[in-house]
């Protein structure tokens, strides 16, 4: 590595201590690969690595021994908000709903599923009835699925439910935080988003201010049974 810095032009000395050897491969351009292939040899990568580190709080860090291999620490600190969540698929596009809301996922029956007069649409669960959120409607999306073929998850803030519409469940995930307001604006009904392992940007739902302006005024005692 020390021959390979000084043919770049590196200020590098033989007296360097090996945690500031490995350091040289943070610099930009720096490769030990002889030729370049598809997978090396080009000298960019671990720069970016180290910024995007450095950018949220973070470090990096190397050790080596020989025959041993070599290890790579990432060390991020401890006020990074990384949130538990499950990716939905609503229209053409993803959102996190955080686990610690979720009760369970069902998909409903056509009878399950009404519309009160002045008050929206709700699905019966289990001698309940909760709210009823389409969130491709709430954010002006087109829904690939009817109410009676997508997914309905249920979700609890405080002693409110509320069964959000969505059109798959995609997987849960451990997703980083990121202020929407600082980015961007405020938008009702979502805390932040984050971008996923494909580089979309997924909405992280307010499940709290979501289950509060749906179930007000939708309670089960106000809804009467329909004949059966």
């Amino acid at each position: 590595m020390l021959a390979k810095a000084q043919e770049n032009g590196l200020p590098v000395s033989d007296s360097m201590p090996d945690s500031e050897v490995w350091q040289l491969i943070f610099a930009p351009g720096f490769s030990t690969a002889a030729e370049v292939t598809d997978i090396s040899g080009r000298g960019v990568g671990m720069d970016v690595v180290r910024r995007n580190i450095a950018d949220l709080g973070g470090r990096i860090e190397i050790s080596s021994v020989l025959g041993q291999g070599a290890s790579f620490v990432i060390r991020l600190p401890l006020t990074l908000a990384i949130l538990d969540g499950m990716s939905v698929a609503v229209g053409s596009e993803v959102f996190i709903v955080p686990l610690a809301y979720i009760l369970e996922s069902l998909q409903p029956r056509s009878e399950d599923l009404r519309r009160v007069a002045g008050r929206g649409e709700v699905v019966h669960v289990r001698g309940d009835y909760l709210p009823l959120l389409p969130l491709a409607r709430l954010f002006g999306l087109q829904a690939r699925h009817s109410p009676e073929d997508g997914i309905l998850l249920l979700v609890q803030s405080g002693d409110k439910k509320v069964a959000l519409q969505v059109d798959e469940l995609l997987g849960q995930h451990q997703v980083v935080i990121k202020s929407l307001e600082e980015n961007f604006r405020h938008v009702a009904g979502v805390s932040g988003a984050t971008v996923m392992g494909d580089g979309r940007v997924a909405l992280i739902l307010d499940i709290a201010d979501l289950v509060v302006t749906s179930a007000a005024g939708l309670a089960a005692r106000h809804v009467e049974k329909e004949p059966a």
